[in-house]
Order: C-alpha cells, then structure tokens, then sequence
C-alpha cells in the first residue's frame, strides 16, 4: 500500500488501477481484450478461449514454491561446500520464499500468471540459486497450482527493448524450447512446449485507449491521465 500510495513508478499503483478501470468499463469483455492483446502480440497462441465463460482476476497472489523443488534446492544447497548454502538449507523453514504473482486468472480449463513490470527488469536469480531466473521460478509455481488444467504465461510490460532480461528469456524459450526443459528438468517436456508456445509480452500501452479514456469525473479524470502518463512514457514499441 505504500508502494501504492507513495511512489511516483509504483508497478502496483498502475496494476491496481488499471485492472479497476478495466473491469468496471468492460465487465463483460475485459478477458476477450486481453486475449486479442495477447494475440496481436503471439499468432501462435493457443488454448482454451470462450468469451461467454469468463475466468476470475485476483491482484498479489502469494504462491509458495513446489515441493519437489523445495526438496532438490535443499539437497544442492546441501552438497554445494558453500557454508553458507549449508547453513541456510540446514533450517526447517523454506530455502525458498513465496512468489507473489502480480495478476491470477483462474478458470476451470486453465491457469494464467501475469507478471506485470513498468520500469524494473526480471530477477534472474534467487538468494540461493543463481540460475533460478523470474520467469522459470514462477512457470514452477504455476504449473504447480494449475493441476489438470492448462498453465499459461504473460508478462505485461511498459517496452520492449532488447536489451530487457524479459525480452531475451522470452525469445529464448520460445525458438528453443528445450531450454525451458532444460531450466526446468523435473517438469514435463511436452507441457513446456505448450507453455512456450503461449509465453507472450503484451504491452500496457495495447489498452491505453480503452483504460485511458475519458472517465465519469474529476477524480477518475485524474487517475486516468496519470496511469496514461506512467505507462506511455518513453518505450520502445514492437
């Protein structure tokens, strides 16, 4: 909340408001223009889609890492010689914090995660595994949740330079995607090619006229052209 409140780039200050306005203005067709977002973005996007049957958005959802995950880290951190490493994996709590997952849509036939970025780039690693990059630690964790049902993942960003770690990932794993089985060898290599298939990078500014148009008063006026002023600033359109 003071994120929210106080800082002038807040990633979570254009997440909450953005999804408001989104929802309120089309509370019926809010999934379809992310869908057509992501499609614009991705021709090879493919899983289940029906705009009569409308998924459920839930904003900062904390998601603890899999098990079998947890157990491995452990296990290397144990066999490492990093006293440190040693130390830590010899605690009871997790070696592994929480993923907090910016946007969750959930429905019956699939599971989405978004990762939502303005300014800031992805983690490419985690305290104690350096080749545990964003992207890989929150697929494990949505693959996790999603059961018998379909993962996807996006992420919504303000540009697409090239030199973006989100950029060059998402290329990566989509024109190769063994390298997605191999930064997650424990998970099913057909599953991650659905994955990989579906990975897109869609864009804030691909909503700006819908979300940013002109609102009922005043106050909405002013939140409108702010977030008009967070998210189109200087990007780099694809």
């Amino acid at each position: 909340m003071d994120r929210i409140l106080h800082s002038p780039n807040s990633e979570d200050w254009v997440t909450w408001n953005f999804f408001q306005i989104l929802l309120a203005q089309f509370p019926a067709g809010w999934w379809g223009h992310l869908v057509s977002a992501a499609r614009r973005r991705n021709r090879e996007l493919n899983f289940p889609f029906d705009d009569r049957s409308l998924p459920t958005p839930k904003l900062w959802t904390a998601v603890r890492a899999p098990s079998d995950y947890e157990a491995r880290s452990r296990k290397r951190m144990l066999e490492s010689g990093n006293p440190e490493w040693i130390t830590r994996a010899r605690m009871p709590d997790p070696v592994e914090g929480s993923s907090e997952i910016d946007i969750v849509i959930e429905h019956e036939q699939f599971l989405a995660y978004i990762e939502a970025k303005l300014g800031s780039d992805l983690s490419m690693k985690t305290s104690y595994d350096p080749q545990r990059n964003q992207i890989i630690r929150n697929i494990d964790c949505l693959i996790e949740s999603a059961g018998t049902r379909l993962p996807i993942f996006w992420l919504l960003v303000k540009d697409v330079d090239a030199a973006r770690s989100y950029v060059q990932l998402v290329d990566n794993y989509k024109n190769d995607p063994g390298l997605l089985a191999h930064d997650l060898p424990h998970r099913d290599s057909d599953l991650l090619k659905r994955i990989s298939q579906n990975l897109t990078i869609i864009l804030w500014s691909d909503f700006s006229e819908l979300v940013c148009g002109p609102g009922a008063d005043q106050e909405s006026n002013a939140v409108k052209r702010e977030l008009e002023r967070r998210i189109l600033g200087q990007q780099t359109i694809a």
